[in-house]
């Protein structure tokens, strides 16, 4: 799921120069993790190092952010002389899936694409995509430095599919002043859901048109991946263990829904945002006192001089797990010594020294916990403190969305169903049947 935000184009192009300056070296991409020192991740995986070869990588970013890449590509091939790596912009994230189903199916396709997590099962039943199961088993590639949540979802089936490409999670930022003006005591790393309630109630301001708390009800996955934690935060499952039944009957779907279905129609403490577009912009003006929300946002707020805080999501029993919202890069089979280099290129682009540059310098969290100790991640983090809260909170993301290739059509039925709620349309009773009911025909078809 990518959360573009300004600072992810701003700081692009200064990155670019930075590492042009610094590339070149044959001990380029060394580092040292949280494991200890790497292997030299410039050779191939399991492949020739001198057989000359050229691979082709897609990504989905801006003109800027492409920049970034090409010069991350320009450092592998200057330590790699035989290998060339093609970046091209595949498509602009939303069209990827469809572009990459259409080419799969002939002769001519990409070495490398950026995909869409939740779009990673459905290009996984390809017998073209690449197994690299055996490619992250090597201790030079540092897999176990990679966020639980990253690597649940670049796995379908068991079998590794991917290497993460992009990372976030959802944590509570809230308006420090709003808390004072009404008296409120400020969140806390502890606070229950029903604390949260309560205080959306004391921040709500009628008269002056403030809300204590949103909720996005566009029925799409905007609306389900923020309730997936209220689940997870129970024990309960987001589908059954064979992936062919919804559990949506669970009592932890009630107590969840009957949470949020209090605030919004009860109390009246959160604002129903239809379009999934307008909650930030009411923080940033200081009419929405508490958002769930990622890190793409901090830009955003801090440049509204918006003086706020950054705990986790509250919980369920002292749970307090998150969503992370990870995309990935797929690899596909070219042959076996394009599929080495790509996989090179890869475990390259996601060293810290890569990622501070690639991930941490175009706005982004990292990619895997060993890039916090660059010197990049040092500064952005001076500047934008919150960040080192959401990296902090990678430690409660612990599942991933379904992987299932059904997972729009599941996430579909759901989401309707908690917009209905919330607006008013249904009881949480009616709502979970209707959405079991369509949950298990999604879960059929596919």
């Amino acid at each position: 799921m990518r959360h573009g935000s300004m600072r992810w184009m701003l700081l692009a192009g200064a990155t670019v120069m930075g590492l042009v300056a610094c590339g070149g070296g044959g001990d380029a991409g060394k580092s040292a993790t949280s494991q200890g020192a790497t292997a030299d991740p410039t050779t191939p995986i399991g492949g020739d190092a001198t057989a000359p070869v050229s691979i082709t990588m897609w990504h989905a970013n801006i003109e800027i952010a492409a920049d970034t890449m090409q010069a991350i590509a320009d450092k592998f091939h200057a330590a790699n002389p035989s290998i060339t790596v093609n970046v091209e912009q595949g498509s602009t994230g939303d069209t990827m899936l469809t572009k990459l189903t259409t080419v799969l199916g002939t002769e001519k396709y990409p070495d490398i694409a950026y995909v869409f997590g939740t779009d990673t099962p459905a290009l996984a039943r390809s017998e073209k995509v690449a197994d690299l199961t055996a490619t992250v088993a090597d201790p030079a590639f540092g897999w176990s430095d990679f966020f639980e949540g990253e690597r649940a979802v670049a796995t379908v089936a068991g079998k590794v599919v991917a290497i993460p490409a992009l990372v976030d999670n959802l944590a509570l930022v809230y308006n420090k002043k709003l808390f004072a003006d009404a008296g409120v005591a400020e969140p806390t790393a502890d606070w229950s859901w029903d604390d949260y309630k309560a205080a959306a109630k004391q921040l709500t301001n009628v008269d002056d048109k403030i809300f204590g708390a949103s909720y996005p009800v566009s029925g799409d996955e905007d609306t389900v991946w923020r309730f997936w934690p209220m689940i997870w935060q129970q024990g309960a499952k987001a589908i059954s263990d064979d992936g062919k039944t919804a559990t949506f009957d669970d009592p932890a779907f009630a107590t969840a829904l009957e949470v949020l279905r209090s605030m919004a129609i009860d109390d009246k403490s959160m604002y129903i945002d239809a379009s999934s577009e307008s909650v930030v912009k009411l923080f940033e003006a200081s009419k929405i006192a508490m958002t769930i929300t990622g890190p793409w946002a901090l830009y955003d707020i801090g440049a509204a001089k918006i003086d706020y805080g950054v705990v986790p999501l509250p919980g369920f029993n002292g749970d307090h797990r998150t969503v992370s919202g990870p995309d990935n890069w797929m690899v596909f089979d070219n042959g076996p010594e394009r599929v080495a280099a790509a996989a090179a290129f890869l475990q390259f682009l996601t060293q810290p020294e890569q990622d501070a540059v690639w991930s941490v310098g175009i706005g982004n969290m990292p990619v895997r916990n060993a890039t916090k100790d660059t010197p990049e991640w040092a500064t952005a983090t001076k500047e934008t403190p919150a960040y080192q809260q959401f990296l902090d909170n990678f430690a409660n993301s612990k599942d991933a969305r379904p992987q299932t290739v059904a997972y729009p059509a599941y996430s579909a039925a759901l989401g309707e169903q908690i917009a209905a709620v919330l607006l008013g349309q249904s009881s949480v009773e009616d709502a979970l049947s209707a959405a079991t009911t369509n949950g298990d025909a999604a879960l059929a078809d596919a």
